[in-house]
């Protein structure tokens, strides 16, 4: 089984979808069913439940996708080491872009890199905080784009202004009661995830008394959770924009708001660089409220764009 099958069972873990996942991954629906079936008999279990609605991972499934995961990360560092022997010496800045952010502002961060470090070889990769995380520690990343408050002994300098807008998503109806919805498997953001001290305040926010003993699954991605939303009748903690793109129902009533930091792991990149690369050009949006158990505070919702 080599990586690009690999990657194609993960599209469809992200899409839900085998027409979706095929359109990605540049294949016939016919040619991926047939990869997937050709892995599921070398496995010896199902990955997948089908039915009219899309594919959803099988208990099976859903324990097997972060060794996915893994095999697919040693897989980019080999990628990543074969092309930096070819061309020895040369100045290579690895970044990573994260997927929460928009494209258009992933796009812009990308030229102004491009800008300010014009005698670099850049090389991108792309993934949510917790994975960018990671790559600052074990896999010599120069820069990343994280989610959330300053990590401890790790240098990093805030985007002024951009924010993560965070919300509380289920699958079920609008009008559904607080008791309905407290009543649903909770798909937790582990400890060290951005989201977690949000889905706490979330909880305070709308379901009232809850139990800590409930019915729970820990999560440290947000594309894992966007899965288990749907597939678990859970309730869970993600941002705005990626549960409108999935068809979520949004929790009325609360939203939080994540600061987005530039984490530094070369001290041989230059301040005023990094001051450039961060300088960004703000557009104030509307304001909206934010309400916390027992008081409403307001923020400013912006969205940033990189000067050219």
């Amino acid at each position: 089984m080599d990586s690009r099958t690999l990657r194609n069972l993960m599209r469809i873990v992200q899409t839900g979808s085998l027409s979706a996942a095929a359109e990605h991954s540049c294949l016939t629906v016919q040619a991926l069913a047939a990869q997937l079936n050709k892995v599921e008999e070398q496995f010896g279990f199902r990955l997948f439940r089908r039915s009219n609605k899309g594919l959803t991972l099988t208990a099976q499934g859903t324990e097997l996708t972060p060794y996915i995961d893994k095999v697919l990360v040693a897989t980019r560092q080999m990628e990543e080491k074969v092309t930096a022997l070819k061309v020895p010496g040369q100045r290579t800045l690895k970044v990573a872009l994260n997927t929460t952010l928009s494209e258009d502002f992933n796009r812009r961060m990308i030229g102004r890199l491009f800008e300010v470090f014009p005698d670099h070889q850049l090389e991108f990769s792309y993934a949510e905080s917790m994975e960018n995380l990671s790559k600052l520690k074990n896999e010599d990343f120069d820069l990343a784009v994280l989610i959330g408050p300053q990590k401890p002994g790790l240098p990093s300098i805030l985007l002024p202004d951009v924010h993560v807008q965070v919300v509380g998503a289920h699958c079920g109806q609008e009008n559904d009661p607080l008791v309905l919805l407290g009543d649903k498997l909770q798909v937790r953001p582990a400890d060290d995830c951005p989201y977690s001290h949000s889905f706490l305040r979330f909880l305070d926010a709308g379901l009232g008394n809850y139990d800590t003993g409930q019915r729970t699954i820990y999560s440290c991605s947000e594309t894992l959770t966007l899965s288990l939303i749907p597939q678990m009748d859970g309730i869970g903690m993600v941002s705005r924009d990626a549960a409108q793109r999935n068809g979520l129902t949004i929790f009325p009533d609360f939203e939080d708001f994540l600061e987005v930091r530039l984490a530094v792991n070369n001290p041989e990149l230059s301040g005023q660089a990094l001051s450039d690369v961060v300088d960004l050009r703000l557009h104030e949006r509307t304001e909206r409220n934010v309400r916390s158990r027992p008081n409403r505070h307001t923020e400013k919702e912006v969205f940033a764009e990189i000067r050219t």
